[in-house]
């Protein structure tokens, strides 16, 4: 029986157990570096000088020629006959406001304008109105720096005003206004006198207060009729 078992054991072999194999752990191959792509250089822009600015030039206003200029802030006279229109602006579209008699006193405010073919200038008539008026044309003159004396105008008077008859003969005055009122005096041609009161509109007339110098006339007077002037105001 023992010779029966050798015979097993030396065609099997021994029964001492195998070892269990042990399976080896592969070993991670160290991981590569990536590479790192080179940085470029950065690259300065030029350094750009800036263009200097230009200065715009104002254009030179264009001196207007007069032949008879006349001085802001003086004293003028119109000397055109028939008179001036004065307009709200410097061109002949504008709005005439009044009309300034000829021998007419102004004081000139602004100017000289060109335009329409006119020379404008901007005047106070003393009498609270200011406006544009056209000083001439070409080689004419309608306004004259020269002032002169006093002389009569062909407007109505207003309170304050200097007045002269120009009425040739006389003039009625009378205590009040009318011609059914009481003569007090007669006027004569040239006398001067003060307005110290109206207008009144009576009998078809307009009628002034006036008063003489020495105080010895003093009544109502009209001041014309017809487009005829029998007290003009002296400017």
């Amino acid at each position: 029986m023992a010779l029966l078992w050798v015979v097993p054991i030396l065609a099997c072999g021994s029964f001492q157990p195998r070892p269990t194999p042990t399976r080896e752990q592969p070993v991670a191959a160290p991981a590569a570096e990536t590479p790192v792509p080179d940085q470029p250089t950065p690259t300065v822009p030029p350094t750009t000088t800036p263009n200097p600015t230009q200065t715009a030039v104002p254009s030179p206003i264009p001196t207007i020629a007069v032949r008879n200029p006349l001085t802001i802030g003086e004293p003028a006279r119109i000397t055109v006959a028939g008179g001036l229109n004065v307009r709200e602006q410097p061109t002949v579209r504008s709005p005439a406001v009044t009309l300034l008699a000829q021998g007419k006193r102004i004081t000139v405010l602004e100017g000289p304008v060109s335009s329409d073919g006119y020379i404008w200038w901007k005047v106070d008539d003393n009498q609270g109105t200011v406006g544009w008026v056209a000083g001439g044309q070409g080689i004419d003159d309608w306004i004259s720096p020269q002032v002169g004396e006093a002389r009569p105008i062909d407007r109505s008077p207003v309170i304050g005003d200097r007045v002269i008859v120009t009425l040739n003969g006389e003039l009625t005055v009378r205590a009040l206004p009318g011609i059914g009122s009481t003569i007090v005096s007669r006027a004569r041609t040239s006398q001067v006198f003060e307005v110290v009161a109206g207008p009144q509109a009576a009998d078809g007339y307009f009628w002034y207060q006036i008063r003489s110098d020495d105080g010895e006339v003093e009544g109502w007077a009209a001041d014309g009729r017809e487009g005829e002037r029998w007290l003009s105001p002296l400017e």
